[in-house]
Formats: structure tokens, sequence, C-alpha cells
């Protein structure tokens, strides 16, 4: 059994209540250990695009990572996912942003997230529901960002 720290992104239609879905969905696949607060991010990269809202959650995982990389891309199909423009707009982006202890990388999934120490918007939440993470690849505490464009809201997942 492992933590596993899930970004969860979505700047068209009803944002909120997308996340909102989507960790309802994702409860059903894996239990929740802890919810971050929503934030608020500018979109980095791809085309002109709205404001992005993110959150990350710390569930427990028993199997494989390709498996929860599939759930998770099942539940973006369910709400609407539709992968076009690099970087583009989206309904819901889940990602597996960290598993405690592991190192994945294959063609599919590598964790953790190859930029994850460059976002603010995916490394905030996921230390605040994973405040102690260090990276399993040198054993190096990740390190909240500066402001960089992010900002919490008064909301909760």
């Amino acid at each position: 059994m492992r933590r596993v720290a899930i970004g969860l992104g979505a700047n068209l239609g009803d944002r909120l209540a997308t996340l909102r879905e989507a960790a309802s969905r994702i409860a059903r696949v894996a239990p929740i250990l802890a919810r971050s607060r929503v934030w608020e991010t500018a979109p980095v990269g791809g085309p002109a695009q709205p404001d992005y809202l993110n959150a990350a959650l710390l569930v427990e995982w028993r199997g494989e990572p390709l498996t929860l990389l599939d759930a998770l891309m099942q539940i973006e199909a369910e709400l609407g996912r539709v992968r076009g423009v690099a970087n583009g707009p989206r309904t819901i982006d889940l990602d597996v942003l960290w598993i405690d202890g592991l190192v994945v990388d294959a063609p599919r999934l590598v964790v953790p997230h190859p930029r994850l120490h460059q976002r603010a918007f995916a490394l905030a939440p996921m230390l605040e529901v994973a405040p102690g993470a260090v990276d399993p690849r040198d054993g190096a505490p990740f390190v909240a960002p500066l402001d960089e464009g992010v900002r919490a809201l008064p909301y909760a997942l």
C-alpha cells in the first residue's frame, strides 16, 4: 500500500463542480486520506485560455501505478475530457504527481511528475496533502513554491 498524490485541474465549465465530481469518483477507486484547498492559477503554456482551478488528493493505492493511471483517464473521459491541443483548455485533468517511495519511468507515466518542481499549481496543493513529501529519486524534500501566480481559495474538495 502506498500514499499517492493526485493533482486535479479544470478550466472549462463549472470548474469547482467538476473538481468535486472527480474527487467523488476517485474516492470510489482509492480511499482518500487528505484533500487540499482549491487554488486558482493562470494557465501555463498552450493557447490563450481561462484560469484553472487546481487541487490535490492524497490516496491509498494497493495496485500498480499504471492501473491507477488507467482509472484516472477513465474518470477524465467520463467527465468530458477531450485531448486535442497540447496544454490546451480542459474540463478536467488528473495527474499522478507523486507516489511515496516509488519512481516510475514508463512510456505512459513518469512519477514524480517530471515538471512537478516547476509547477506551483501542482506543488502547492500537493504539499497541503503530503507536507513531508520527498523526491524518491534523491530523498530531497519538495519545497513549497513562492507565490508564482497561485492563489488559495476558500473552497475545499
